[in-house]
């Protein structure tokens, strides 16, 4: 019996191990190579690539805060769930502006949506005073639809970008797009 142990040649097994390695050194550069093609192939494919983009974009989005000032309940709570639950934005609602100016912080917030007719103090006013607080936070305004909006910005607000104004009442993907749009631009 130990001669048949002796028997095998030891420069064998090390021929039988290295086939070993080699194999499974074939079938970890084939599936890398192949993970890398796709990779690779996705680059190529547009669709794949915005896709990826799409998830990096919905992945910042989540991380957004918002407050939001609106006088009537209905719809502030409406746009808080649409806002939390459907888009993952974590948002502070406000129903009245001196309330809303009172909890503000400097570099807390992305945006923050204001209603132009507010009780107490309107919508224009309150924007004024935030941006004295802090002038880099991007700043959208709620307005009843037959409002007429552009004479509104060009007379009011006139740095303000035509984007930053959202029409009541909005469906509520429509909400999210131009919420997500406002974010992702590069105006304040």
């Amino acid at each position: 019996m130990f001669d048949i142990l002796h028997s095998i040649d030891s420069s064998s097994l090390e021929e039988q191990e290295q086939g070993f390695v080699r194999y499974h050194h074939y079938i970890a550069c084939k599936n890398y190579d192949r993970t890398i093609m796709n990779k690779l192939s996705s680059f190529r494919n547009p669709k794949l690539w915005s896709e990826s983009i799409q998830q990096q974009l919905e992945q910042d989005f989540k991380n957004k805060r918002v407050m939001l000032v609106e006088d009537e309940a209905d719809i502030a709570m409406t746009f808080k769930i649409v806002l939390e639950s459907d888009a993952g934005l974590k948002v502070d609602s406000f129903m009245d502006p001196f309330a809303a100016l009172n909890n503000f912080k400097f570099s807390l917030y992305d945006l923050i949506i204001i209603d132009i007719a507010l009780p107490k103090m309107n919508g224009i006013e309150l924007y004024y005073r935030i941006k004295k607080l802090d002038d880099k936070v991007k700043v959208c305004f709620l307005t009843a639809g037959e409002m007429y909006y552009e004479e509104i910005r060009k007379k009011v607000v006139p740095k303000l970008d035509t984007n930053c104004f959202i029409r009541k009442p909005i469906a509520n993907p429509d909400l999210i797009q131009q919420v997500k749009n406002i974010l992702n631009s590069n105006s304040n």
